[in-house]
């Protein structure tokens, strides 16, 4: 199931939500008018199959978005590293 997701610099997720049609209009986040802000991005990814019964506001401290790696992913919080903290530890 893809969800609509806006995260920022860090992989934090800032909001989560799933498309849908509400009365023949597109629902979700990007229909309400969210802008991704100031170091905030706006990507649309895939939720683990495990994921798409959790409630929404569950994921926000399940998951990360992981960038790094060139491909934009949702990934478990518990082993996310902080991007920061891998130049740190990369030098």
């Amino acid at each position: 199931m893809l969800v609509h997701v806006v995260y920022d610099d860090q992989g934090r997720i800032v909001s989560i939500g799933k498309p849908g049609d509400v009365a023949g209009r597109p629902s979700g986040i990007r229909a309400a008018g969210v802008i991704a802000g100031p170091g905030h991005h706006f990507t649309t990814l895939e939720l683990p199959k495990e994921l798409e019964n959790e409630p929404l506001l569950n994921l926000h401290t399940q998951l990360r978005v992981e960038a790094s790696s060139g491909r934009v992913r949702l990934v478990n919080s518990k082993g996310f590293v902080e991007p920061f903290r891998r130049i740190v530890e990369n030098q």
